[in-house]
């Protein structure tokens, strides 16, 4: 009897630390929208939680800072339950092209509207991040010296990598930090932010 009670226990333990490794994990720890609250959208982003006419035009709009929508998106956060932020930006996205949200494909998104597609798609249902990493590696492919993209698109690799290698985790950060072909278009704050984080799972590498 007491061994049983001990094997419950165990499992309960168990069950737990999945849970809390879902709710802990990199899309969802990373928070860095407060390095930019001097622009005002962010706090509309944070206030919101969702998307709005507002935030979409502005996510839209390519002569705004890539940045500065990553900050946004990041302030618009998740949820335990998915969201429809992504296919919302979508339909705005094929207004902005002249076609339906039908006939619009992501090989004729540009690299910034490919960027806050993927971005909000990884947040809106952060345990499947399959499509995501395609919208997401198909902006880095677009634009190539982006640190912004790069850095979302580690964070988004390491929220797969959490079901099956925690020292991928770091790694995928690893990786952005070393490339010395990018180009820093983003706050050295916040990629501090994400590196205090991502470095948690570094002792889970061998080397």
């Amino acid at each position: 009897m007491k061994n049983n009670r001990i094997i419950l226990l165990i499992a309960i333990l168990m069950c737990a630390g999945v849970q809390q490794a879902k709710a802990d994990s990199p899309l969802t720890s990373t928070y860095f929208a407060t390095y930019y609250y001097e622009y005002p959208i962010v706090g509309q982003a944070e206030t919101s939680r969702g998307l709005n006419a507002a935030i979409m035009a502005y996510l839209a709009d390519d002569n705004n800072l890539l940045d500065v929508k990553a900050a946004v998106i990041n302030a618009i956060g998740w949820n335990y339950e998915s969201t429809s932020n992504a296919s919302q930006f979508w339909d705005y996205l094929a207004t902005k092209h002249g076609l339906t949200s039908q006939t619009l494909t992501m090989s004729s998104l540009n690299a910034h509207e490919l960027f806050c597609y993927g971005y909000l798609l990884a947040l809106d249902d952060y345990f499947n991040v399959d499509a995501a990493i395609t919208a997401l590696t198909l902006a880095a492919e677009k634009n190539t010296t982006s640190y912004t993209i790069a850095l979302v698109l580690a964070i988004t690799e390491a929220q797969k990598a959490m079901d099956y290698d925690w020292c991928a985790v770091w790694k995928y950060t690893r990786e952005v930090l070393n490339d010395t072909t990018l180009k820093r278009d983003i706050k050295t704050a916040a990629i501090q932010s994400v590196v205090d984080y991502m470095i948690l799972y570094k002792s889970s590498c061998a080397e």
